[in-house]
């Protein structure tokens, strides 16, 4: 049943290379620090793969590196704040 239209299944990857298994880990991170990723819609022209959002206002990310980086970028900012109200 190897054919193009086949579903494919990424349990038949090892787990580091999940795509699910990543953008889950990835909105949970975001979930600690009060923002929700959303995984945007592959059918609508135009749309970003992904997005951040919190308090309504909508940060789209080309792909789960930027997502990553948008998250590093959050958690250092604000441990930075932290580290200057002490």
């Amino acid at each position: 049943m190897n054919t193009p239209d086949a579903v494919h299944n990424d349990l038949d990857w090892p787990t580091g290379q999940r795509e699910r298994k990543a953008y889950a880990t990835l909105a949970a991170q975001f979930a600690l620090i009060g923002i929700e990723l959303i995984k945007g819609d592959p059918e609508v022209i135009g749309q970003t793969p992904y997005y951040a959002t919190r308090y309504g206002l909508w940060k789209p990310l080309e792909s789960l590196d930027a997502a990553r980086d948008y998250l590093a970028k959050r958690t250092k900012a604000g441990r930075e704040q932290e580290l200057q109200a002490q």
